[in-house]
């Protein structure tokens, strides 16, 4: 596959066949993730890889968690981020609600209780770092999972990164054994894409380049 066409064609998957991803498939992906570049080849990350069993429990320890304390993420009330971004999201919900809608009434907030759930995917992998490290080596951490979408698009699975999980990160330290020492920062779902789930039917948008782009000595 073409390096563009692999970038462009890329995108969030929400609904998965049930099919299992076979461990050798996932060391494959993962093995091209770690070859990502890294500041002094520190390579701050460490993966861990969730399914079966052990996946819906963690999922069912979530679930309690949010019902004894439902933590919400909504940066346009809290006015935590400039506006131009929290327009940008609500551009997302806009765009993807046409999809969500196919989903009946009782699915209306699927891309929240989705993400608490891993949208079902078969397959999940946890990426922490070394509390002691600088939030600089996010970048690094970012890379490689740009990394591991890629290798999983190129091997016809489909992805999605899931960051609201997050607000439940004790929970899911808890229930991996992640050292005290190191922090969850993201979650990756993967499993083989079911192309007819109406919400795989969506692709989001981008800025212009002209809007995020500032040319510099090109006039010259």
């Amino acid at each position: 596959m073409d390096i563009s066409e692999s970038l462009r064609n890329r995108t969030s998957t929400r609904g998965f066949h049930k099919k299992k991803v076979p461990q050798d498939v996932l060391v494959e992906i993962l093995t091209d993730a770690l070859w990502a570049p890294s500041a002094s080849n520190q390579q701050p990350w460490h993966f861990h890889v969730l399914t079966g069993s052990c996946l819906e429990q963690l999922c069912q320890r979530i679930h309690q968690a949010r019902k004894k304390n439902k933590k919400t993420y909504d940066p346009s009330k809290g006015k935590t981020i400039p506006r131009q971004y929290v327009d940008r999201t609500k551009m997302l919900f806009k765009e993807i609600r046409p999809c969500i809608n196919k989903l009946g009434e009782e699915n209306r907030m699927f891309i929240e209780s989705g993400s608490f759930r891993f949208y079902d995917a078969p397959a999940v992998v946890f990426i922490t770092m070394h509390e002691a490290l600088p939030k600089s080596r996010l970048m690094d951490i970012g890379m490689a999972a740009q990394n591991l979408m890629l290798s999983a698009n190129a091997r016809g699975l489909g992805s999605c990164a899931v960051a609201l999980t997050l607000l439940y990160e004790d929970v899911i330290n808890a229930y991996l054994n992640i050292s005290d020492d190191h922090e969850t920062v993201l979650s990756i779902c993967l499993g083989y894409p079911d192309n007819g789930f109406p919400v795989n039917q969506f692709r989001s948008s981008r800025e212009s380049i002209n809007d995020v782009v500032t040319w510099v000595g090109f006039s010259e």
